[in-house]
């Protein structure tokens, strides 16, 4: 029997058809295979090997490898077949690098959740038309979407869940601390005692504060409040109140940060694939076998983050130096991650700023090109800090503009210009990488001084404000100003699993609640930087990562 009738007939065994053309590309395969010393036996192991997942694809919906082949019935195609192929012969490295995927803040898809129906729903990206300068009611919807993510996952949480009550027993119980109910504003009219409430803190008044939420508001009184949480309480964050209303006033007497969940758990609620803003997990089948890379190559996967990298200095110059070359014989190499502000004062927007920025970018391609491996293989991420060149003092606001990187772009092959806040894949992990001065922010405008029984790092307050409030910037718009149609691109939730944010304070790394929270420090003052591996070590299919605070000397 020919080796074409006896693939023909294996393939119907299996209940496939093979194209003329797909078996063609087939016994190319077999006789490269048979050309490298490979037995009869273990080239009809790697033909059944196709076969297996050829069907799992068929199964899968007919998609191969993110759609980018199709088989329609039983039809095996030549351009399916060498797709299963190429997978099957990609090594580790091009696993890893697949692994890697950039989101930019204005292409992310915004989550959306429906108050009426209690559900979520993707928007992806180019859907409805977002502008840099919406119309006021985007900014509405920006203060209503806050607001509706926060509740939904507050009335989630056993203590606000409603219990069934069948006797009086039970409903003493109940009464004596079981469980509570969120009592609206509007709805604190004519009631007395002490009430649990949710909203967001708004100044209507110059130096007034309201309690707002989606029916009414109602002025707040803090003389008496006690802070039961770590964390800031700022204007526009949304707090839980336990109070009681008195002639049209709210005094407040215990007050927190909203009930927070772990990633898990929200994606639990929220769906898969409402989460997949990556657009990279079609399916769960698709999850499972994403999990399974990572499993097998995620260990080999490294982020070196650096923040306040002034190239205006020599001596950081010389550090960064010093840095790529401990590095430069790593395999697979990092990824390096640079954060602004890239100089150490803000350059002017006259032609000599201008001359001089573009200048640094290329004293830095000079300083990477004297490790060729890590110029032609090594992977830099950009992200602008609040005085380096754009449009600043947004948020989110846009990558270095091309202008200023273009001898740095014609020397290191892969440089990735990303906005702030951007975000990063790897494999199933999602990485935020934001710069912003937040603990200096959140210092000056804090309503009340926050917790001193804690472990009094301001740095802790601010890292957990931001995760509990679920958005990196829960501060007065005239403080922190953001683009209203975009605002979903600075929202944590779901958590993260790791959130970096280059802020102008020391070094920190802490977990909260499954949430990696690391700080580099600033690169200009101590040389200070920080290493990451999402994937650090592996038990069974369980994955932890591993974080190093670390000094070039």
């Amino acid at each position: 029997m020919s080796e074409r009738k006896r693939l023909t007939r294996i393939f119907k065994m299996h209940g496939l058809s093979l194209q003329a053309s797909a078996l063609d590309t087939l016994l190319d395969v077999v006789q490269r295979e048979a050309e490298v010393g490979r037995n009869k036996a273990d080239v009809n192991n790697v033909i059944f090997n196709i076969i297996d997942e050829i069907k799992d694809r068929r199964i899968q919906g007919g998609n191969g490898s993110g759609g980018r082949s199709s088989n329609v019935g039983n039809i095996v195609t030549s351009a399916l077949l060498e797709d299963v192929v190429a997978d099957f012969r990609r090594d580790a490295k091009d696993v890893s690098d697949e692994a890697v995927q950039l989101l930019d803040a204005f292409h992310m898809p915004r989550l959306d959740f429906d108050r009426m129906r209690k559900n979520f729903s993707l928007v992806p990206f180019g859907k409805e038309e977002r502008t840099l300068y919406g119309e006021a009611v985007a900014k509405v919807d920006m203060f209503n979407q806050r607001y509706a993510l926060i509740q939904q996952r507050i009335l989630r949480q056993d203590i606000f869940q409603p219990k069934l009550v069948t006797n009086r027993l039970a409903r003493s119980a109940q009464n004596n601390g079981g469980t509570h109910t969120i009592t609206p504003v509007e709805s604190l009219l004519g009631r007395s005692g002490r009430r649990f409430l949710l909203g967001m803190i708004v100044q209507v008044e110059e130096g007034k504060y309201y309690l707002e939420d989606h029916t009414a508001q109602v002025p707040l009184n803090f003389s008496e409040a006690s802070l039961l949480t770590d964390g800031f309480v700022t204007e526009n964050s949304v707090v839980l109140i336990e109070g009681e209303a008195i002639d049209g006033v709210l005094h407040v007497h215990n007050m927190g940060s909203p009930i927070v969940e772990n990633r898990l758990d929200s994606i639990k609620a929220i769906g898969l694939q409402n989460t997949d803003i990556f657009n990279s997990i079609g399916s769960l089948s698709e999850y499972e076998k994403l999990r399974e890379q990572e499993l097998e190559h995620g260990e080999d996967g490294m982020f070196v983050v650096l923040s306040d990298v002034y190239l205006d200095s020599p001596a950081v110059i010389e550090k960064i130096e010093r840095m790529l070359e401990g590095y430069s014989d790593f395999n697979p190499l990092p990824i390096f991650v640079f954060m602004g502000n890239f100089t150490s004062k803000p350059l002017s927007s006259a032609s000599e700023g201008t001359k001089a920025m573009i200048s640094y970018f290329e004293d830095l391609a000079n300083v990477i090109c004297k490790f060729p491996n890590v110029a032609n293989e090594g992977r830099f991420v950009f992200i602008p800090g609040p005085n380096d060149p754009g449009i600043t003092g947004v948020l989110p606001r846009g990558p270095i503009p091309n202008y200023f990187t273009a001898a740095l772009r014609s020397k290191v092959k892969n440089v990735m210009l990303a906005s702030n806040p951007c975000r990063m894949r790897f494999f199933t992990k999602e990485i935020v990488f934001f710069r912003d001065n937040l603990v200096s922010k959140m210092r000056r405008n804090c309503l009340i001084e926050p917790r001193q029984d804690s472990n009094g790092q301001l740095s802790s307050h601010a890292i957990k404000t931001v995760l509990d409030q679920g958005h990196l910037s829960p501060l007065p718009l005239s403080t922190s100003p953001i683009y209203w149609q975009h605002d979903h691109a600075l929202r944590l939730y779901p958590f993260p699993d790791a959130l970096i944010c280059g802020d102008r304070v020391e070094q920190y790394y802490e977990t909260y609640e499954e949430c990696d929270a690391i700080n580099p420090g600033p690169f200009s003052n101590g040389f200070n930087f920080v290493v990451y591996r999402p994937v650090g070590e592996t038990s069974g299919s369980q994955t932890k990562s591993d974080v190093e605070l670390c000094e070039v000397p």
